[in-house]
C-alpha cells in the first residue's frame, strides 16, 4: 500500500458490502489512518485516548484532535452514499427516536450490533456514527457519560439539565420514585423548551438518567449514587434490601444466592453473611434455627425463655401451650416440645395454673 498516493475522495466509490472497514482507511493519510485505528480500537477493541497516541508519535493532544477531525470527515466523504451506510445511520436514527432522542453510546451499538442486517463490529459501528453529521456524538465529561443524541436535542441544554438534576437530589437528599421525578421533570422542562418534543417522552428521561455522572437509577428510584438505597455495595445493605425484598424471614444460607438475583457481580460466602447477620443485632433478627428476619417487622429476638416472658407479661393472663407457641411464632422458630421445656425447666419464671396452661411466677 503507498500511503503517500493522493487520491481524490468524491472519485472513490467504496462498496461496505465486500470491503472491510478498515480497509477503507486506507484511503486517507497514513497519520489520519493511524490515529483512527488506535483512538476507536478498530484492531484490538482497546480505544487509545488522544493524549496518549499524541505521546506515541511526538504530537501534542490539540494535533492529534485536528488530525481525527480531518480523518473523520474524509472518512465520511468515502463512504457517504453507500447503501449499506445510508441504512445503518437510518436504523440509528429510528432507534434514537423510539428512545427519546439519545442513548448511552454502549446501548445505541450493541442495539445496532445485534440487529442480523448490519456485520459491523461495535468499533466500526462507532466509528460511522461519530463521522456522522445527523447523529451528534457526547463525550464523557464531568456531568455526563458518553452517549449519542438528536436535534433539537443539544449538548448545553443537556449539561445545564444534568447540573439542575444532581443539584435537585443534593438538596434533596434522598432518593425519589423514579415516574415521580421524570413526572416532574416533564412538567419543568417540557413547558420551559416546548419545542424539544422529547422533553414529553418518558423515554428521554429514563435514558438521560442514566448518563448523569453521579446519579443513578435502582428498583423505581432515583437519586445520587451515594444515597445507601440506591447505590447498595456492602453485604449488610444486600442482606437488609434482599429481605426487604423477600418480606419474610429466611435462613442465612438461602441469602447468598437471593442477594446475587439483585446484585449479579461477585460471588458472596454464605460465612461472609452470616457473620453481617449476627454482627448486625441491631437490624436482624435470629428467629431460630438459622433463620433471620427484620427487627423493623417487629421481631425481637431473644432466647425462647425470653420471648415467653414477654408474651405472658403482656397478655397479662394464664395462657396455653398452644397460645404461647403460635405467640412465639412470630418472633422465633421453636416447636412445641421446645416451648413446653422451657416452661417446666425455668420455674423460677413460670408456674402452671392447670393442665398445659402456665403464667408468669407470681
Amino acid at each position: 500500500m503507498n500511503f503517500n498516493t493522493k487520491m481524490d475522495d468524491k472519485s472513490i466509490d467504496v462498496d461496505l458490502s465486500i470491503t472491510q472497514l478498515q480497509d477503507v482507511l486506507q484511503y486517507c493519510k497514513p497519520k489520519e489512518q493511524l490515529v483512527l485505528l488506535q483512538k476507536f480500537g478498530l484492531k484490538d477493541g482497546k480505544e487509545i485516548p488522544l493524549q496518549r497516541i499524541g505521546k506515541r508519535f511526538n504530537l501534542t493532544r490539540e494535533r492529534v484532535r485536528q488530525v481525527e477531525t480531518q480523518a473523520l470527515m474524509r472518512f465520511r466523504r468515502l463512504i457517504v452514499g453507500n447503501k449499506k451506510y445510508i441504512s445503518l445511520l437510518e436504523e440509528a436514527n429510528k432507534v434514537l427516536s423510539q428512545n427519546g432522542g439519545i442513548l448511552p453510546e454502549k446501548t445505541l451499538i450493541t442495539k445496532l450490533v445485534n440487529n442480523p442486517a448490519f456485520t459491523f463490529t461495535f468499533q466500526e459501528i462507532k466509528l460511522i456514527l461519530v463521522s456522522d453529521f445527523t447523529i451528534s456524538y457526547l463525550k464523557r465529561n464531568r456531568n455526563l457519560d458518553k452517549a449519542f443524541y438528536i436535534d433539537p436535542l443539544y449538548e448545553d441544554l443537556l449539561t445545564t439539565m444534568s447540573i439542575f438534576v444532581v443539584d435537585y437530589f443534593t438538596k434533596r437528599q434522598e432518593s425519589q420514585n423514579l415516574y415521580e421525578f421524570v413526572a416532574f421533570m416533564k412538567d419543568k422542562f417540557g413547558k420551559e423548551y416546548d419545542e424539544v418534543e422529547f422533553f414529553r417522552d418518558d423515554a428521554f428521561y429514563m435514558n438521560f438518567f442514566t448518563i448523569v455522572r453521579g446519579l443513578m437509577v435502582f428498583d423505581g428510584k432515583v437519586g445520587l449514587d451515594t444515597f445507601d438505597d440506591i447505590n447498595i455495595k456492602t453485604v449488610k445493605l444486600k442482606v437488609l434490601y434482599t429481605l426487604r425484598k423477600a418480606k419474610k424471614p429466611l435462613h442465612y444460607q438461602e441469602l447468598p444466592a437471593k442477594i446475587m438475583e439483585w446484585f449479579p457481580g461477585k460471588n458472596i460466602k454464605v460465612n461472609t453473611v452470616h457473620n453481617e447477620l449476627v454482627k448486625n443485632s441491631d437490624v436482624f433478627v435470629n428467629v431460630g434455627l438459622g433463620t433471620y428476619a427484620l427487627k423493623e417487622w417487629g421481631y425481637e429476638g431473644g432466647l425462647v425463655k425470653d420471648i415467653i416472658v414477654r408474651i405472658l407479661d403482656e397478655n397479662d393472663r394464664p395462657m396455653t401451650v398452644k397460645e404461647i407457641c403460635r405467640e412465639l411464632l412470630k418472633e422465633k422458630m421453636a416447636s412445641a416440645n421446645t416451648v413446653l421445656l422451657n416452661l417446666q425447666k425455668h420455674k423460677e419464671l413460670f408456674e402452671r395454673t392447670d393442665k398445659g396452661v402456665y403464667q408468669l411466677k407470681k
